[in-house]
């Protein structure tokens, strides 16, 4: 029979699980947390099955004639936010070799539950950021830069005014999208632009769903076959919702009387992409709420893997550059989470933003709505075959560093001796 004891340690691993997932963190981050924060408290024989909408967790006694008993926690919505990661993660690493108590464990989480997000004056500084160093990305000219910039900015204010309603992500992302489509074709009428496919796509950044197809193509890799599909299906909403609020927004500028402008596309030297890459990563760093001590390594990392990126498209391809700049990233990732004595999460994220296959997603969706199925299918096989890669890369490089770090304690153990 489960005491008030063990059942108030449940409740606390549950609710450290709930804001983790609901901050983003991976399915075996959160499922790992949990089991630790049981067994710390003696609570040997635990089981967790987490996916995005819920956790499950089930312990007995190890006694063939006890009962078992079973918790479960529905989780309902989830914004990425790195700060509530970096700080659960800390918790888990205190309360499992302290004496922390069961009661200030609960006061912590409490504290950690309510962490404040960037102030919404440096988010729309991030969203900025994102939109105007990310124009490059896509062959954008200098002033593109400036326009995409400005526009996101826009967008972001009028996704978080529609956020404070009951309308549902979907709404709120083809509203935003269909707003920075129309702002574009009127900077472009206006001669502010001189390209309009770099500046939408750039402007709409901050809505691509890389995350989401990053963390499917990762959690189907390990084994989690469920919150793969979950993840996989969210991304693709996504991608619907943005393709169908650019569209309708050109169309509604086109039954105006509206007319597109002529598209210049430009480019940059490869050392620039150092800048651009720091300078994006920096605004996801805002947007997702990266621990502020993090921010300039997080930046770093990012403008590192971009720059491999983009010095090897050219020589290797999409797809090998893809997987050698997510290598870069993950092993500075596990270097800096060591330093800092944090979760690799907090380095990661933000640092793959830049070459997820958001875009591509965006855009195979885009040919389904206008017919162009076999370009959509081209494009669809090419995206899911980069978020493989990513993917891969993540998963190559843990699984490396696990087998690795027990050598290095030893030989660092022989070193002290």
């Amino acid at each position: 029979m489960i005491n008030s004891v063990q059942k108030k340690v449940l409740i606390l691993a549950l609710f450290a699980g709930e804001i983790m997932m609901k901050s983003g963190a991976e399915i075996y981050r959160v499922e790992d947390t949990v089991v630790r924060i049981c067994k710390a408290c003696k609570i040997d024989f635990v089981e967790c099955f987490a996916t995005t909408t819920g956790i499950f967790l089930s312990l007995d006694s190890g006694y063939v004639d006890e009962d078992m008993h079973t918790f479960i926690k529905r989780i309902k919505g989830s914004e990425i936010d790195l700060a509530r990661i970096s700080a659960v993660n800390t918790f888990s690493r205190v309360f499992t070799t302290t004496d922390l108590s069961v009661d200030e464990g609960f006061l912590q989480l409490r504290r950690i539950n309510t962490v404040p997000r960037y102030r919404p004056i440096l988010r729309l500084l991030g969203a900025l950021l994102v939109g105007a160093f990310f124009c490059p990305f896509f062959h954008g000219s200098v002033g593109d830069m400036f326009v995409a910039g400005g526009i996101s900015a826009v967008t972001f204010l009028v996704s978080h005014g529609i956020m404070r309603t009951d309308f549902p992500d979907f709404i709120r992302i083809f509203i935003s999208c269909a707003a920075a489509a129309g702002l574009v074709l009127a900077a472009g009428a206006l001669g502010a632009s001189a390209s309009i496919s770099p500046v939408i796509v750039a402007a709409t950044t901050i809505f691509l769903p890389g995350v989401a197809i990053t963390n499917a193509a990762r959690d189907l890799l390990s084994g989690d076959m469920l919150a793969g599909v979950a993840r996989l299906a969210e991304a693709c909403l996504c991608a619907v919702a943005i393709a169908g609020g650019i569209g309708i927004g050109i169309q509604v500028w086109m039954l105006g009387g509206g007319t597109v402008a002529v598209e210049r596309t430009a480019s940059f030297e490869t050392p620039w992409f150092l800048l651009f890459g720091f300078c994006s990563t920096l605004g996801f760093g805002l947007l997702f709420n990266a621990p502020k001590k993090h921010l300039v390594a997080v930046s770093l990392i990012g403008a590192a893997g971009m720059f491999i990126f983009v010095a090897l498209t050219p020589v290797y391809g999409m797809i090998a550059a893809t997987f050698f700049g997510t290598c870069a990233i993950a092993i500075l990732a596990e270097i800096c989470s060591r330093a800092g004595r944090d979760a690799t999460t907090i380095f990661i994220i933000p640092g793959i933003i830049p070459f997820v296959p958001g875009a591509l997603l965006y855009e195979t969706m885009s040919n389904l709505l206008v017919g162009n199925y076999n370009e959509a299918v081209s494009i669809g096989m090419q995206a899911l075959i980069m978020a493989g890669c990513i993917a891969l890369a993540l998963i190559l490089v843990a699984t490396v560093t696990r087998l690795v770090s027990p050598l290095v304690r030893r030989v660092e153990g022989g070193v002290r001796k």
